[in-house]
């Protein structure tokens, strides 16, 4: 649940934390200089001892809650770009999660999910178990996915940890790692929270082909997961797995796809229909059928379909490489809402129950003429 503080109660939350007193610990190789300033997140542990940790672009400050603090700096703990990467895409905000409570201070525009409150309260307490132990191990494992055989010779392995970073390798010496999407985040902390821990091995029972699957979670929830669950959870893996693996082979014309893509939507989301229609090389009877006293002209149905027939034109919040076909690219896009949020499209036409949507596939093809790319898909619909 997030607290609804005001920004200035944040700000001075802030600067308090950067007030306590320190001391120095060799075995985390702190700094022998001044207090730290400029913090831009603070985390605090759920439960009993109380500890804290208070993070600058420069250091790392963490102890006991009310003690004198310990400083690690940033070149040691290697946390600076991550924690700057989050503070220019969150704006502030203040949160308890299962994984601690968090004072955020952000220049960003989006509001973070719930679930990506919590990857980030998990970062937190990992780098403070980091700095207090001096070791990381297998610390914040969230679940690991093994893939051995088969007819194309597999050996690959995905690790997801709670912080949302994922890292995938195989025994050809690929490696690739990338962070999850809201969604994603959403996925895996049902999973992690709802489940109890898994250990599963069809190495007894491999597939036809010779292929066998370990996977192990670790959970914090009752419900033993059944066989359709742990499938799901392996295809989750195996996907992120294809996923790096066609990044790390995308040429530069995936990148032109995706700016295009992003061109596309920002157009649509800005009113700049002229420039969406160019981009757009999609079927339009859907938004002929919603006008029909509207002919040959794109523009002007990009515009009704946005301001009055439903169509969500709004900001794109992650867009994610999915894969290619020989004539153009898939991705799959989150947006945000107006107030920063993550848009979930909800039931269909009035339902209550259901599921909520929040990823969208689009698919970019190469233009005609050969020039750029063209996008074949609409921004998700609310009647």
């Amino acid at each position: 649940m997030k607290k609804n503080f005001a920004l200035s109660a944040i700000i001075a939350l802030l600067l308090s934390a950067c007030a306590f007193p320190v001391t120095e610990s060799p075995a985390a190789q702190v700094a022998s200089a001044t207090k730290p300033t400029g913090a831009l997140l603070i985390w605090q542990s759920n439960g009993s001892p109380c500890e804290t940790a208070a993070f600058s672009l420069a250091s790392l400050s963490y102890g006991e809650c009310g003690s004198a603090l310990d400083i690690a700096l940033a070149q040691t703990m290697g946390h600076e770009p991550r924690l700057s990467e989050l503070s220019s895409r969150y704006a502030s905000f203040a949160a308890e999660t299962p994984a601690g409570s968090l004072i955020f201070k952000g220049s960003g525009n989006l509001i973070p999910s719930d679930a990506e409150m919590r990857a980030i309260a998990e970062w937190a307490r990992l780098l403070f178990q980091v700095a207090q132990a001096g070791r990381a191990e297998r610390a914040g494992v969230a679940f690991a996915w093994h893939r051995e055989g088969g007819i194309a010779g597999f050996c690959d392995d995905v690790t997801v940890y709670l912080t949302g970073w994922v890292t995938t390798s195989d025994c050809k010496g690929f490696n690739a790692e990338t962070y999850l999407t809201a969604s994603q985040l959403e996925q895996l902390f049902g999973w992690v929270d709802g489940l109890s821990s898994i250990d599963y091995n069809d190495s007894n029972a491999p597939l036809a082909d010779g292929m066998t699957i370990t996977l192990t979670l670790t959970g914090n929830g009752q419900k033993e997961a059944d066989e359709e669950t742990i499938r799901e959870i392996i295809a989750f893996a195996a996907t992120l797995d294809s996923q790096l693996g066609f990044a790390a082979q995308a040429g530069p014309e995936v990148a032109e796809a995706e700016n295009d893509l992003r061109d596309y939507l920002t157009a649509l989301r800005t009113g700049d229909y002229i420039l969406a229609a160019k981009l757009y090389g999609g079927d339009t009877s859907l938004l002929q059928t919603w006008n029909p006293d509207i002919t040959n002209d794109l523009p002007a149905l990009f515009e009704r379909a946005c301001t009055q027939n439903g169509l969500q034109c709004l900001d794109p919040r992650s867009i994610t490489y999915r894969g290619s076909e020989v004539d153009g690219h898939h991705f799959w896009v989150e947006f945000s809402n107006e107030d920063g949020t993550l848009f979930q499209q909800g039931p269909c036409c009035g339902e209550t129950t259901g599921t909520s949507v929040s990823m969208f596939p689009f698919f970019v093809e190469k233009s005609l003429n050969g020039s750029g790319y063209v996008v074949q898909d609409f921004p998700p619909y609310v009647p």
